[in-house]
């Protein structure tokens, strides 16, 4: 900004001077040959003056003056009897005056004459000025250089000012975009305090009053969720006790385990809602380290159901900009809708990969009968009784790091859901090192495929 403050300080500065120089050039040229005009009409009707008082009383003071005149100035005075004092006006044929008294005036080689005749006894003396008007070129030139000084004098003049006052603004607006990223990255503590011009101050109130919003947002959405959580305790609690008091019966065991897990998921939740917005992992991670942690996590499930999971990593040290947690989140939802959707014996196959035009991109193609119907990444939507919220989170997670989420049909007839990211803020690019051959696939939980032939019927919406 402060850039283009200077250039067009510079540029309106050096428009003014164009401006304004012709017209002054013009007038500069114009003053002088009228001055030169000037000048030869008083010569001559000086001159005209000491002819008549010459006449009577000699001419020595007629040649004096004569001979004192100034180098530009040329004179001569023919007398009744032809006599000639000074150095004869070359010049065209010079026009008679009318009558005595008449004044004319031309141009001549460069040099403004002016014709006169005077009465003397004896006749009429015939006086010629000429005043070379050829310094009007040097005055020109001199006006010109003055305006080329000027050229570069005022723009330079002009940008140190303008960029004096474009400090304050780019100062101003440096801190505003601070703040402006640091609610972005979820510090909604912060706040503009500085000074700087009148319309970008407002802007910075503005920007304090809607992260003070923001925050009280978000403050009651928080504690609304730790609230509702926190309320789940209490039929938990009950049936965790009902539970002992079966430990008798067969199965328990696992039903007060599952209780137990599900009343650490609650606790979980609670803290989650409670903790500082800003991810301590930061707004970035690695999308090949977290899809290889929930692959081993899942894969001890996919082995006692039968189910063949691989795992292909084409480009390791991938950083994409999505937090951590969102990030496992997202890929835990596509993995558990394979285990939920499809048959137990339907394999999957998980692919990660840097794009060629930067960002990193996730592919999760299953055995399963696909998708019947495409909308069921609409939030909400669910034909199988569940909340229809993950694929959802999983499509907000890719969207908000600048990617997409696309259903589609996988090679082997079943869904095919790819997820691109976008990488870290400021680039928008993913950061991958591409390795230079791809790793062999490695299997996470390897079982025998089932025959696609024996999966059962169309799979449901998830």
């Amino acid at each position: 900004m402060r850039r283009k403050f200077a250039l067009v300080s510079a540029l309106s500065t050096l428009l003014t001077v164009f401006l304004l120089g012709i017209p002054l050039i013009v007038y500069a040229r114009y003053a002088h040959l009228a001055q030169a005009d000037h000048d030869a009409v008083m010569q001559a009707q000086t001159l005209a003056t000491l002819t008549r008082e010459s006449a009577e009383s000699g001419t020595g003071q007629l040649r004096t003056w004569i001979a004192e005149q100034q180098s530009n100035v040329r004179a001569t005075v023919v007398m009744p009897s032809g006599a000639r004092y000074g150095a004869a006006v070359p010049c065209l044929p010079q026009p008679d005056p009318d009558r005595p008294g008449d004044l004319e005036q031309w141009t001549c080689n460069g040099a403004r004459v002016a014709s006169l005749a005077v009465a003397v006894p004896g006749g009429n003396a015939q006086i010629d000025v000429a005043v070379d008007s050829a310094g009007a070129n040097d005055a020109t030139l001199r006006v010109v250089a003055a305006l080329a000084g000027s050229a570069v004098v005022l723009p330079a003049v002009a940008v140190v000012f303008a960029d004096r006052l474009a400090r304050s603004v780019v100062r101003t607006a440096g801190e505003l975009t601070e703040v402006a990223a640091s609610l972005r990255q979820g510090r909604l503590e912060a706040r503009y305090g500085g000074n700087g011009p009148r319309e970008l101050q407002q802007l910075g109130v503005t920007l304090n009053a809607l992260a003070a919003r923001i925050g009280a947002l978000v403050t009651n959405e928080r504690e609304s969720l730790a609230d509702l959580s926190h309320r789940l305790r209490t039929p938990i609690t009950s049936l965790m006790l009902q539970a002992e008091a079966l430990k008798e019966q067969p199965g328990a065991e696992r039903l007060l385990s599952s209780l137990t897990e599900l009343n650490g998921e609650v606790t979980r939740v609670i803290r989650h809602a409670r903790k500082p917005i800003v991810s301590e992992g930061g707004l970035t991670a690695r999308l090949d380290a977290v899809v290889s942690e929930r692959v081993a996590f899942w894969a001890v499930l996919a082995e006692e159901q039968g189910r063949a999971c691989e795992l292909t990593i084409r480009d390791p040290d991938c950083q994409v900009y999505v937090p951590q947690a969102e990030l496992e989140a997202a890929v835990d939802v596509l993995l558990e809708n394979v285990f939920t959707h499809t048959p137990e014996t339907a394999g999957m196959r998980i692919a990660v990969r840097a794009l060629a035009g930067g960002g990193a991109e996730l592919t999760l193609d299953d055995d399963g009968p696909g998708f019947a119907d495409h909308r069921v990444v609409e939030r909400g939507r669910s034909t199988e009784g569940s909340s229809g919220l993950g694929l959802d989170i999983a499509r907000r997670t890719a969207t908000i790091s600048g990617g997409r989420l696309v259903l589609s049909a996988a090679p082997s007839g079943g869904a095919r859901v790819t997820m691109v990211f976008g990488g870290p803020a400021g680039s928008r690019r993913a950061t991958c090192r591409t390795s230079a051959p791809p790793p062999p696939e490695s299997r996470a939980a390897a079982a025998a495929a089932p025959d696609p032939d024996e999966a059962p019927g169309a799979q449901a919406p998830r």
